[in-house]
């Protein structure tokens, strides 16, 4: 009895199942292999363009040559922080956070600088406020206009004033 013969007897399989599996078998392989060595030359070009993405050490070096430059230069010309406008006072978050608008008064501009309100959002505040004949009371009336969630009437209840 041959290998095949004693497969096929302890699958309890015929020897032409026998064969068709073997044949299934190694297709899979191969594929598994074929598909393995693609992987390895992806990776490999993959590896070769990321690599060419990198500067050469001669461009390092003429890039620190011109840094080191210009920083001798700002420097000889006066404090380099003054040149570069870092001495300057920065406007501080909370003033922007702190200032609110007054509902009543604001026009489409000034609501659509409240972040999160864009410009046709604004007119719709503005046509929401008119259709009230000025007098909204509560931030919850924001709720009426379209776009408006309660994620937005909290950011408007931190920029707005209801008078």
């Amino acid at each position: 009895m041959n290998f095949r013969d004693t497969i096929a007897v302890m699958l309890s399989m015929t020897r032409t199942e026998v064969t068709v599996v073997s044949f299934l078998l190694l297709s899979f392989v191969l594929g598994v292999i074929v598909n393995g060595s693609r992987s390895f030359q992806e990776a490999a070009l993959f590896e070769t363009k990321e690599k060419a993405g990198y500067f050469t050490d001669a461009d390092v070096d003429s890039l620190l040559r011109e840094a080191m430059l210009l920083e001798k230069s700002l420097s000889e010309k006066g404090n380099l922080a003054d040149h570069i406008g870092l001495s300057q006072k920065l406007p501080v978050a909370d003033e922007a956070v702190s200032r609110k608008i007054v509902f009543s008064d604001a026009t489409a501009d000034e609501l659509s600088s409240i972040p999160g309100i864009s410009g046709v959002l604004a007119n719709r505040l503005i046509t929401f406020r008119k259709s009230k004949q000025e007098r909204v009371e509560r931030f919850h009336d924001f709720l009426e206009v379209k776009g408006i969630g309660k994620r937005r009437m909290e950011t408007l209840k931190q920029h707005l004033i209801l008078d």
